[in-house]
């Protein structure tokens, strides 16, 4: 079985045993998924899952991608028609699906889609806030592993964007300034706090 560790989840984590637990079981069910050879669709234009599948299912699956698109662009062209107090909604909805569409479909291995989503979704640096925005992100949900120490306050907030991405909210208390990015909840080294070097 692979460990924590094996996924970037550091050791320095404070979680609970039965959090530690439910990682480990997730990380068992990912690795007997890609055991049994299977693959995840994913669309070419913005990487996003569409179906796991076993190798041999590839092309089936593909052409099923294919199909749910092209029903969702003749939804969204029925939608401009016959709801026009939503056509800005339906014509971004239909452009996106065009766009997915137009990108095509691939089978790529679950370490290939963890690479994806990290390139994705952690390459930004932080950004700057008002504290309006970070007393927003504090109230709005339970906080997760708030830190606080002399130089900073941080926490992340109490639901993931995806996978283990969170939107994290740093206060620098030395120059008075919020910060937010989305890191990953178990590798540090993707904090605000070492971004910005405190």
């Amino acid at each position: 079985m692979r460990l924590a560790k094996d996924v970037g989840i550091s050791s320095t984590s404070k979680l609970s045993g039965e959090q530690h637990l439910q990682i480990e079981q997730c990380i068992t069910k990912i690795q007997t998924i890609m055991e049994a050879n299977e693959r995840i669709i994913v669309n070419l234009f913005n990487n996003e899952s569409f179906t796991l599948c076993k190798i041999d299912e590839v092309d089936a699956n593909i052409k099923r991608a294919q199909e749910f698109y092209a029903k969702d662009v003749e939804t969204y062209k029925h939608h401009l028609v016959h709801f026009p107090n939503m056509s800005d909604h339906w014509q971004k909805q239909l452009e996106v699906c065009e766009a997915v569409l137009k990108a095509g479909f691939e089978a790529i291995t679950w370490e290939e889609y963890v690479k994806r989503q990290r390139e994705k979704w952690l390459s930004k640096e932080p950004k700057e806030i008002t504290q309006e925005d970070w007393d927003y992100a504090l109230n709005v949900l339970p906080p997760k592993k708030w830190i606080r120490n002399e130089r900073y306050s941080m926490f992340f907030i109490g639901e993931c964007t995806t996978m283990t991405y969170y939107g994290q909210y740093l206060y620098d208390k030395e120059t008075g300034k919020y910060y937010t990015a989305l890191t990953d909840i178990f590798d540090e080294s993707t904090w605000i706090d070492k971004m910005l070097n405190l």
